[in-house]
């Protein structure tokens, strides 16, 4: 009865603190105004699009069980959607997140009938070759930029000219607030409950009546279209898109971000995507101001943080701070 009490109450510090982050994205531009920062909305812009991509990896990692390396490629795959259609002159950001959640979702589909009938390493590779495929089939495409890339203009949604800043800023705020509602929705549902029950014993759920393999690709097609909402809104901020936005090290980057903020919860990717991104942008100038010819070298740095707090800090960065909140309460 005691762990049941304790598990609720770590699910209601996990939805109040999605909702602290949320609401502080939301109060960020005040302050930057004030403080006349306005490079810090772009940095805060690029954190809610890599902790909404994150937290669509998050439901199939964190929530089934199953470790895909080929994430980085509905990301991809997303931007992509903004830059081809803009090659056609279609500017309209409506019509560029229908084309890509469609895209992504038939993707999805396809990748996940194949290589979900495996597990264990057998499913890391398979995810792994077919974004390595795409991204090799974006490099040749001399089209659409090949290996360069293209430059795009950023998508048009009616009478919200994107840009204006905060215009864009509120339009990937909005749809990050949308991504978080619906993953609340999808955990705590019938089907979110038996995905986490299929990560614990797949073979007592089969012996139940169910078929895993339905919720895995259910769940593998909503992550693909969220990844996939994550890299249009980023190739419109970003105003380019090139084949490196959906290579391998990409999906990497993603997991780090998962374990760091804590994997399996609801609030830890995008307080990851916090914490690696200000990583990113402090670690050179501190290893700067320390050992100036390792400056470039900061993940030499970052590695170590990341393994101690694997390995001390169970749960990531969330489970740290609901643990301290727990210990105060308590006392």
């Amino acid at each position: 009865m005691t762990r049941f009490f304790s598990l609720i109450g770590r699910g209601l510090l996990q939805h109040r603190a999605m909702m602290y982050l949320l609401v502080g994205f939301a109060l960020f531009p005040l302050y930057t105004g004030f403080a006349d920062l306005p490079f810090w909305n772009d940095v805060a812009i690029r954190i809610m699009l890599l902790g909404m991509a994150a937290m669509g990896l998050n439901l199939v990692l964190g929530y089934g069980g199953m470790v895909s390396f080929g994430h980085a490629a509905f990301f991809g795959i997303g931007a992509y959607c903004v830059g081809i259609s803009s090659y056609y002159d279609i500017f309209n950001g409506w019509i560029h997140i229908g084309f890509s959640l469609v895209t992504c979702g038939l993707m999805g589909v396809i990748i996940g009938l194949l290589s979900l009938r495996t597990s264990g390493i057998y499913f890391i590779m398979i995810t792994l070759a077919f974004a390595q495929m795409l991204f090799f089939a974006f490099v040749s495409l001399e089209t659409f930029g090949g290996d360069d890339g293209m430059s795009i203009d950023r998508a048009e949604f009616g009478l919200i000219d994107l840009y204006e800043p905060l215009r864009l800023y509120f339009l990937v705020w909005a749809a990050l607030v949308i991504v978080s509602l619906l993953l609340m929705f999808i955990v705590h549902s019938r089907f979110g409950v038996t995905l986490r029950a299929i990560k614990s014993n797949e073979s007592r759920v089969e012996a139940m009546g169910l078929t895993p393999l339905k919720f895995k690709i259910t769940a593998y097609v909503i992550s693909a279209m969220i990844c996939g909402l994550a890299g249009t809104l980023f190739a419109s901020w970003q105003e380019y898109v090139s084949p490196d936005i959906m290579h391998w090290t990409r999906s990497g980057e993603l997991m780090i971000i998962i374990i760091l903020g804590g994997l399996g919860t609801l609030a830890g990717p995008l307080l990851g995507a916090i914490a690696f991104l200000l990583l990113e942008e402090f670690l050179p100038e501190l290893i700067q101001a320390i050992a100036p010819d390792y400056a470039e070298n900061w993940m030499i740095v970052f590695g170590p943080i990341l393994i101690a707090i694997v390995m001390f800090g169970r749960g990531g960065l969330l489970g740290l701070l609901i643990k301290l909140f727990q210990r105060k309460g308590a006392s």
